[in-house]
């Protein structure tokens, strides 16, 4: 062989096997990054949905225990919880009224936030009222309805299953 013919043929060799040493790198990387993330334990997971039944005993509009926003406590068969219902606004912007002592039904679930865990609603039933407070996700749905109140949605948009 010719030298320079040698040299290219060196070249391209250990330019090869160089690419082939980052990509192995970069692959043990990959893996042990997925090997020590751990799903966050805070963020919604529709498989875990459950359902509280109860009275309403309290209902704040602008609670100063957060997440801020609308709460309901709630008497169940095991004891008061404190339900994060969202932005007050939206309630009131699609009609739905919270009475004391009146029973009610909420499908959502405990979120691990800041130092404890919060229950979120994602829908609330009193009576024949139901609302979809979060998309199937955890997404607030207020945040649509405020865009919605400023004509920034569509209705095929703001539309939604409970």
């Amino acid at each position: 062989m010719k030298p320079v013919t040698l040299m290219r043929t060196s070249s391209v060799f250990l330019a090869g096997a160089f690419l082939l040493a980052v990509v192995a790198g970069a692959q043990q990387v990959r893996q042990k990054a997925q090997q020590t993330v751990k799903p966050r334990a805070s963020a919604y997971d529709p498989n875990r949905d459950m359902v509280l039944e109860g009275t309403v005993l309290k209902y704040t509009e602008n609670s100063s225990v957060p997440p801020l926003g609308a709460h309901v406590t709630v008497e169940t068969s095991s004891g008061p919880v404190d339900v994060h219902l969202g932005e007050a606004r939206f309630l009131k912007f699609n009609k739905f009224t919270l009475t004391e002592g009146g029973s009610v039904k909420i499908t959502g679930q405990n979120v691990s936030y800041g130092q404890g865990t919060t229950f979120l609603a994602r829908i609330i039933q009193q009576g024949r009222q139901a609302l979809a407070l979060r998309s199937v996700n955890g997404a607030p749905l207020w945040l649509a309805g405020a865009r919605a109140q400023r004509g920034g949605v569509q209705k095929s948009q703001q539309a939604g299953a409970l």
